[in-house]
């Protein structure tokens, strides 16, 4: 049966106006099939939140922050940017120790500093006021934020931007150790995925120096979804995420060239 034209008009702004007209709705396969299957929709739902989380306490990422946490996400905003062709804004609290980051360094996660655009605001406050107006604004693959003080109803916010806007956004954030007691953590958000990142020992190489960088990753929430874990390598050079298998964790595993599932 067919639709008055402008009764198909009025449904199309009401899209438009719940976000679902732009990327809301839409999903990004992160093209790792470990991952994809993890999630309910097959990848990545765009033009919504989601939270990534760190280990502030771990002793391996004491000097720098969340470091594990930064890569992963910056690996997500990579993505992004490479599927819409546009840049990223990456909001900061000027002179924390957040803000630090170096854009070479991000270019070997794959996000080039031609598509990388620095807010740097004054607090948590001004950092979420960044984020919220990036999700609403036209012409940007994604938003991360990187606050503290981050609740329910900023998060809420944050989700209907991304909505309205059809923006992708990462909240990036620091946080105890789980068990470590009440206020150690970063407050759950209104965010469709929660994820949990830590730092592992990198592979053994056959030349001196560090390995790949290695991460726990945890899918703590997932709406509609199951919570999951996997451990992951990132390769620079080849832009690639794969699989930790489960032979390399056993002993007399370095000496043997490890299988990998690439993305």
């Amino acid at each position: 049966m067919s639709h008055p034209p402008s009764l198909d008009r009025l449904r199309q702004r009401i899209r438009v106006l719940e976000g679902s007209a732009r990327e809301a709705g839409r999903v990004l396969p992160l093209g790792l099939a470990a991952l994809d299957a993890g999630l309910p929709w097959g990848g990545l739902p765009l033009g919504c939140l989601h939270q990534v989380v760190g280990e502030a306490d771990d002793p391996a990422e004491a000097a720098t922050g969340p470091a594990a946490a930064l890569g992963f996400t910056a690996v997500l905003a990579a993505r992004l940017a490479a599927h819409a062709a546009a840049p990223v804004l990456w909001c900061v609290r000027h002179g924390a120790a957040d803000d630090t980051l170096f854009p070479p360094g991000l270019a070997q996660f794959g996000l080039p500093p031609a598509r990388l655009t620095i807010a740097r605001a004054r607090d948590d406050v001004q950092v979420l006021w960044c984020m919220e107006e990036g999700l609403r604004t036209a012409g940007l693959a994604a938003v991360v934020g990187q606050a503290r003080a981050v609740d329910l109803t900023a998060g809420r916010r944050l989700q209907l931007a991304a909505e309205a806007g059809g923006v992708t956004g990462l909240l990036l954030a620091a946080a105890g150790r789980r068990g470590a007691g009440a206020g150690s953590g970063v407050a759950s958000v209104a965010a469709t995925t929660r994820w949990r990142v830590t730092p592992r020992p990198a592979a053994p190489v056959s030349w001196p120096g560090l390995g790949p960088p290695r991460w726990d990753v945890t899918l703590e929430r997932c709406r509609g979804g199951r919570p999951a874990r996997w451990s992951l390598d990132w390769n620079d050079e080849t832009g690639d995420l794969s699989v930790v298998a489960a032979l390399r964790d056993r002993p007399g595993d370095a000496a043997r060239r490890p299988a990998r599932r690439r993305a």
